[in-house]
């Protein structure tokens, strides 16, 4: 506010000396005509006196005419209305010129993204302030990424209400990039689930339809399907679905969410692994003992892992933070690193605990903090590794 009001004083500042400027050039110009027009006629009045063509009665008479129009400032009058015209239209242009640039760069909205621009510099920029310019770039651009962004920002607030029409907008404009339609209109039914208290709808059942039909693996979507399939009360379908997104995902998070899922239509659907098989065929129960150690650093990353006793590779892989290292943990088939030996291939493994940090660019080189060789896959009991540091 202080910034504009500073402008505004120096613009008035600018304008005021401009017209007092014209206003002088102007007059001293008519005083320089008016005295330039008074010699040049003194000096026609003597040369006709010279050349005999007026006495000097009649010059006396023509000197005191012309004293008296200097006196009465007839020459003033004269020109003085045109040079005022001139001032009153340079002013007016100025402040036409002047005000229109402002408000056009006002209007175009280049001070709120310098404004902004300054903001992120300096790592001033609140949450509020973000929203605020994400929805006034959206508004003013009107472009699918754009209006994604507000989407987003809105997803992070978990207001989802006013991140629907933002993500309506965004596919509206979208271009016909598949890649780009399938991601967010997957956000965009998610975003309605949530809204319609995770319950779903046909606006979700056609978006999610169409994603599918766009790409038959987006595991997103799988997921969705999958709860409607349950919501329908179709056990079996939903169990389908969540193993095929279980296969093409990659999220570990969103993979245990999914198994639960799966149980969950299993047991009320009343469906057995022999109406449709089971993705998990083996799987190794751990929880990992960390009462000898004291703390732990919140940058530290454990692996945890089995492998064969004969190679080095993983066969199966978990990736855990300091919070979650103290759950349960499961390994099963699902969980190999590569294409291969499975857990399921297995019969005996040796099961590895390693401690590396965040910022390592190969967390492979960590140091080993537990270990347990030789386990059984097939033995059901919970299977304690402790750790020290």
């Amino acid at each position: 506010m202080f910034g504009w009001l500073f402008m505004t004083a120096i613009l008035m500042c600018v304008i005021l000396y401009t017209y007092r400027s014209v206003i002088g050039i102007t007059q001293k110009n008519d005083n320089e005509f008016s005295t330039s027009f008074s010699m040049i006629r003194r000096k026609e009045i003597e040369d006709e006196v010279a050349f005999g063509r007026i006495n000097e009665l009649e010059a006396r008479q023509l000197i005191n005419d012309l004293k008296l129009e200097e006196t009465n400032k007839i020459g003033e009058d004269r020109y003085f209305p045109n040079n005022r015209t001139t001032q009153l239209a340079l002013t007016l242009f100025l402040v036409v010129t002047v005000l229109g640039s402002v408000t056009l760069y006002e209007n175009l909205g280049f001070p709120k993204e310098v404004t902004f621009a300054n903001e992120v510099s300096t790592q001033s920029v609140t949450s509020e302030k973000l929203s605020k310019f994400l929805l006034f770039r959206a508004n003013k651009y009107d472009k699918a990424e754009d209006w994604y962004f507000v989407a987003q920002d809105y997803l992070s607030q978990q207001n989802y209400n006013e991140a629907l029409p933002a993500f309506q907008r965004a596919l509206d404009k979208m271009p016909d990039d598949i890649d780009n339609k399938v991601r967010v209109s997957v956000e965009y039914a998610q975003a309605i689930f949530y809204s319609n208290g995770q319950k779903v709808n046909d606006k979700m059942n056609k978006l999610v339809d169409d994603v599918l039909l766009l790409d038959p693996n987006q595991a997103m979507a799988l997921g969705l399907k999958g709860i409607a399939e349950f919501d329908n009360e179709n056990y079996r379908d939903a169990v389908v679905v969540w193993q095929k997104a279980i296969t093409v995902g990659k999220n570990m998070r969103e993979r245990s969410a999914l198994l639960e899922g799966i149980s969950k239509a299993r047991e009320v659907g009343n469906i057995s692994e022999s109406d449709v098989p089971s993705l998990v065929q083996k799987r190794l129960t751990i929880k990992i003992d960390t009462s000898n150690i004291q703390s732990i650093d919140p940058q530290s990353i454990f692996l945890v892992y089995a492998k064969l006793p004969s190679q080095p590779m993983p066969i199966a892989i978990k990736r855990l933070t300091p919070n979650e290292i103290v759950d349960v943990i499961e390994l099963t088939n699902l969980d190999n690193l590569m294409p291969g030996t499975t857990l399921a291939d297995a019969d005996k493994v040796d099961v590895i605990v390693k401690l590396s940090k965040l910022t390592d660019t190969d967390l492979t080189q960590g140091k080993v903090v537990g270990s347990k060789e030789g386990v059984l896959v097939d033995k059901a009991d919970l299977l304690i590794i402790p750790v020290t540091l």
